[in-house]
């Protein structure tokens, strides 16, 4: 018999090992007594929980000291409902999905482009803007459609990606013709499409390679080999 330890050749009659002081374990004449194996520490759980409840008071103060600031210095409020609309947002985007355990994209996705169109929105009307619903809207609109398909299905979905993205990046291609198109509308600078034929272009055909490659089953397993994706 040898010691668990350091592997030092023991003899039946040893309790324990001479070198290192290991106790000697004899299974068959001794079973139910404690193994002399190191125990496997079990990793320390870290509440993530109170690093947000941080977070969200460091939130709180900055957004007091920006009331206080602007109260003081101009007299009334201007400024600070920028950067309180700003911060809100932020903690919208980045600290609010950390208090939750499971974090559907069917939700937190189109919710986080809400509060992005509501701020777009506040900044439109608050500097007597009139191109939030001409154009802003629907450019936040149609990218959120297009993020929250691909979150949505690349989280419920367990194959088809490639299906997915392809698609994406067509309708990447359309979103970029519209944007143009919302800009000779809305600002009436130009009077023809010029530079979103360049961008729509590359994800039409970007869009459609990966399409063919999800088709095409040689193509489709010998990405699979190389990336592990299919």
């Amino acid at each position: 018999m040898y010691c668990v330890k350091c592997g030092v050749e023991l003899a039946d009659s040893q309790r324990s090992c001479p070198l290192c002081s290991t106790p000697v374990y004899f299974p068959e004449l001794d079973p139910d007594r404690e193994r002399p194996y190191p125990k496997q520490n079990k990793p320390e759980v870290v509440n993530t929980r109170g690093v947000y409840f941080v977070i969200t008071f460091a939130f709180i103060i900055a957004i007091a000291i920006c009331l206080i600031a602007d109260q003081a210095i101009g007299g009334g409020m201007g400024w600070s409902f920028y950067v309180l609309g700003g911060m809100a947002l932020a903690y919208i985007l980045l600290i609010l999905p950390g208090w939750f355990n499971r974090r559907h994209p069917a939700v937190f996705v189109p919710c986080d482009f809400a509060a992005i169109a509501l701020f777009v929105g506040y900044v439109n009307f608050a500097e007597g803007g009139k191109w939030f619903f001409t154009f802003a809207l629907p450019l936040i609109g149609g990218i959120a459609l297009i993020v929250s398909g691909i979150a949505i299905l690349s989280f419920y979905l367990r194959r088809g990606y490639l299906y997915i993205w392809g698609g994406a990046l067509l309708l990447c291609a359309c979103h970029c013709v519209l944007i143009e198109w919302l800009v000779i509308k809305t600002f009436e600078k130009q009077s023809g499409f010029f530079w979103s034929i360049y961008p729509a272009t590359t994800f039409f055909l970007l869009g459609v390679m990966l399409i063919t490659v999800a088709i095409v089953k040689p193509f489709r397993e010998s990405l699979r080999r190389i990336f592990f994706i299919g």
